[in-house]
């Protein structure tokens, strides 16, 4: 499987340093536009765990979701975007459990952890 990032609420600058980050190590880079928000997060990965339907909601903020990386390719990721300073962003490691979310459901539920955290 290809080690994919899959990116929301990217544009201009923080997209264009984002794709530069991804292609230098040779990641797969996947933007979802509001019209993506519907659709479970595992769906752009594999079939469909659950089907498409309801209101969108929003990603009011940046995110990235993390999919089939080795735990060398997700540090070096981190990293890089730490140090092309991309920008703040939530981040998700793709899993059985959140593969059925959409990207609004997984966003919320990363702020309340992050919130919870005292972030």
């Amino acid at each position: 499987m290809t080690a994919t990032v899959l990116a929301y609420g990217y544009e201009g600058k923080e997209l264009k340093t984002l794709k530069g980050v991804c292609a230098r190590m040779g990641l797969r880079l996947r933007r979802v536009d509001a019209a993506g928000y519907a659709r479970p997060v595992g769906s752009f990965f594999a079939p469909s765990p659950r089907p498409e339907g309801g209101p969108a909601g929003t990603v009011p903020g940046r995110m990235v979701v993390l999919a089939h990386l080795t735990d060398r390719q997700l540090d070096a990721f981190l990293s890089a975007m730490n140090t092309a300073r991309a920008g703040t962003c939530l981040k998700a490691v793709l899993t059985e459990q959140n593969a059925a979310w959409t990207g609004p459901e997984l966003y919320a539920e990363l702020a309340r952890e992050r919130d919870a955290l005292g972030g």
